[in-house]
């Protein structure tokens, strides 16, 4: 093999971990994405969870309280749902978004008293956000964010744990 070649390839395969940069994955979902969704904090006796969904499709669901599982599972999605989420969060731009909508916060008036609180967050490609949420916050930006918080849900079909239906 030629040192004209072997050096421009030692030098792509080792630039992302000189640079500090994450990897990317086969897919182009960078390999240190992590979404996570949490509800809870409602005086209506909400379901209250978490939810960590990972690049290779991992994730894991914590049941917290009136969930029909309690506890951690483990489960897994295909790796285009998670690049799909991915176009989600960034058609909303969320890296640029404050970091708390509804409640003692500010972008959105509360119309709803006794909703949860739901927070998101994105880490992506070496960036990081996270976002609470007041889902009785109605219009602009709290809209976005309800539509982002149910696609993650579906995604990852946490119905089957909260309510014990539609199981996959």
């Amino acid at each position: 093999m030629s040192r004209c070649f072997v050096l421009p390839v030692l030098w792509f395969l080792i630039s992302p971990l000189a640079s500090g940069q994450p990897g990317m994955s086969a897919q182009g979902i960078p390999d240190d994405t992590m979404i996570t969704l949490q509800r809870g904090n409602c005086e209506s006796g909400c379901p209250e969870y978490r939810i960590v969904i990972f690049a290779n499709g991992d994730v894991i669901w914590q049941g917290l309280s009136r969930v029909a599982r309690t506890g951690l599972v483990a489960s897994r999605i295909e790796r285009n749902a998670v690049r799909k989420l991915l176009a989600e969060f960034e058609a909303l731009d969320y890296f640029r978004l404050r970091n708390v909508y509804g409640f003692r916060g500010s972008g959105c008036p509360p119309t709803d008293v006794g909703k949860s609180m739901v927070t998101t967050s994105l880490s992506s490609g070496g960036r990081s956000q996270t976002i609470s949420h007041y889902s009785g916050c109605a219009g602009g930006v709290g809209d976005k964010l309800t539509a982002l918080e149910h696609s993650i849900d579906e995604t990852a079909v946490t119905r089957r744990w909260i309510s014990g239906a539609g199981s996959k």
